[in-house]
C-alpha cells in the first residue's frame, strides 16, 4: 500500500490545522505500515487511535469553519459525516479478512483528498478575509456544536 507522508502541499496556513493534519498523517503512515507488514496487534486497537485523533480533529475543524464564517461549512460539514458513516461502515467488517487493507486505504485516501481539496477552500476563502487569526485551541466543541 502507499505510504502517505506530510508535504507541504497539504498545508492550509494554519498552523494549528496544519499540526493537527501533520499528526493525522503520521498515525495514517503508521497504519499503513502495520497493514503492509501484517501487523500481529488487533487492527481495531491501531484503528481506535486513529478514529479518536480524527474525531478531535474534525470537531475542533468545524468548530473553526462556524466561528470564521465560511460559507462553505455545511458542505464540509456534510464531507466529515459521510466520513464518519464510512468508518463506521467499515468497522463493522472487522471479522473479515480484507479489513485491515481496506479501512487504511480508504482512510489514506479520504484525508490526502480531504486534505488537499476542501481543506484548501477554506483556507483559500480564510486567506481572503481581513481578520485576526483565530485559535480554536483553547475552545473545546460542547455537545450544541457538535
Amino acid at each position: 500500500m502507499q505510504q502517505i507522508k506530510w508535504c507541504e502541499e497539504y498545508s492550509v496556513g494554519i498552523p494549528e490545522m496544519d499540526a493537527q493534519h501533520r499528526r493525522m498523517i503520521e498515525l495514517l503512515g503508521g497504519l499503513v505500515k502495520f497493514t503492509d507488514s501484517g501487523g500481529v496487534v488487533d487492527p481495531l486497537t491501531v484503528l481506535a487511535e486513529v478514529n479518536r485523533y480524527a474525531e478531535q480533529h474534525l470537531q475542533q475543524e468545524e468548530l473553526l469553519l462556524r466561528v470564521r464564517g465560511y460559507p462553505g461549512y455545511t458542505e464540509h460539514k456534510a464531507e466529515h459525516d459521510a466520513y464518519r458513516k464510512k468508518v463506521a461502515a467499515l468497522q463493522a467488517r472487522a471479522a473479515k479478512r480484507d479489513f485491515g487493507i481496506a479501512i487504511t486505504a480508504f482512510l489514506v485516501e479520504w484525508w490526502r483528498s480531504h486534505i488537499l481539496t476542501s481543506d484548501q477552500q477554506y483556507a483559500r476563502f480564510f486567506d481572503s478575509q481581513p481578520v485576526d487569526p483565530v485559535t480554536v485551541g483553547d475552545r473545546q466543541p460542547d455537545d450544541a456544536e457538535v
